[in-house]
């Protein structure tokens, strides 16, 4: 995935937290490249901070179809200090995406990993 296109298309910023920092930003694939919808386009792809990423790929943390976050059962149930704390925060909350329609995440791709979402995570 390519950085360059995707991160600037979130104002840099993460989709999740909008934290503005360029080191800790990454290009999250929505569906993996090895799979036939996985493209590298802006389309399939998420600025998420470092945090959110790793929670995104790890299925702790979806992101539905109508743009909204959701934190796993698992970590809403979990009593862990102040870091997890603030990612249960972002449950049930707006995804911020980009201004230009034609970059916005696509649906359909987001209601597969969705979909795998609420099947992991546990």
């Amino acid at each position: 995935m390519r950085e360059t296109r995707v991160v600037p298309a979130y104002n840099s910023q993460c989709a999740i937290c909008r934290l503005k920092e360029l080191r800790l930003l990454d290009a999250a694939h929505i569906l993996s490249d090895v799979l036939e919808a996985g493209e590298p386009t802006i389309q399939n792809g998420l600025s998420l901070c470092a945090i959110h990423h790793r929670a995104f790929d790890q299925n702790l943390i979806g992101v539905s179809p109508d743009y909204i976050v959701h934190v796993s059962r698992r970590l809403l149930e979990d009593e862990d200090g102040p870091m997890l704390d603030l990612l249960k925060g972002f449950h049930e909350r707006s995804l911020s995406v980009p201004s230009r329609s034609a970059d916005r995440p696509d649906r359909e791709r987001l209601d597969i990993r969705f979909a795998s979402f609420l099947q992991l995570a546990v």
